[in-house]
């Protein structure tokens, strides 16, 4: 059985696919938390993303 590449529990054979194929769901999230936000880094005053309700 394959193991996280982070933590190393072994993975569920849940999420066969994708970026994170190779991470348990708790690793996943934890990544997901380290990753700013667009709105977080965007400095373009004119960002229609940012600007969204």
């Amino acid at each position: 059985m394959p193991t996280c590449d982070r933590c190393g529990e072994e993975l569920q054979e849940t999420n066969p696919g994708g970026r994170y194929r190779d991470k348990c769901m708790d690793c996943i999230e934890d990544v997901a938390d380290e990753i700013p936000s667009h709105r977080e880094m965007c400095d373009n005053a004119d960002c229609l993303t940012c600007r969204a309700p």
